[in-house]
């Protein structure tokens, strides 16, 4: 018994050591917790914030070409009625639009690019947060483990000692 006794009575000191979780550590980890879903949540938002803006471009960028091909619809039927000045500026019109189009394009591709790095950086955080999670609750279990060898510890030795008195 006085084996078993020092046995367990030595692990709960080592345990407690290894998992390094007093309840204040234990609370702070809750608090890098949720810091860390603060930062996942702000960055989900950005890629949303990103992703819209993008999706807005798209959305200006059909509408510009709806305008331009209707602006080449009037420029030949004004053609056919012999209205030359009439068909002129609406290709003027035209090419002018077709710059703005290729200006939204850029930046819509910018828009694109940045979408990607974000959504790349937040599989990485949200990674890097479920890696620290299964920390925690490495830490969390191992401190368990330390409060029962603790009791068993003192449990055995409460009974070795009363097997001595007798």
């Amino acid at each position: 018994m006085r084996f078993l006794a020092r046995l367990f009575g030595s692990k709960p000191a080592a345990a407690k050591h290894d998992a390094g979780a007093s309840p204040r550590d234990q609370l702070s980890l809750g608090d890098a917790q949720r810091k860390q879903l603060s930062a996942v949540q702000k960055m989900r938002r950005g890629v949303a914030d990103v992703s819209v803006s993008r999706q807005r471009l798209d959305l200006q960028a059909a509408d510009l070409q709806k305008a331009m091909a209707a602006l080449v619809n009037q420029a030949e039927t004004s053609q056919a009625d012999g209205d030359l000045a009439a068909a002129q500026t609406a290709m003027n019109r035209h090419l002018i639009m077709g710059e703005q189009l290729g200006d939204l394009m850029s930046q819509r591709d910018a828009l694109a690019e940045q979408e990607t790095m974000l959504i790349g950086a937040l599989t990485q955080l949200q990674a890097r947060v479920s890696g620290f999670n299964v920390t925690v609750e490495t830490l969390k279990a191992a401190h368990t483990a330390a409060g029962a060898d603790h009791a068993i510890a003192k449990a055995l030795e409460e009974f070795d000692e009363d097997g001595r008195q007798r």
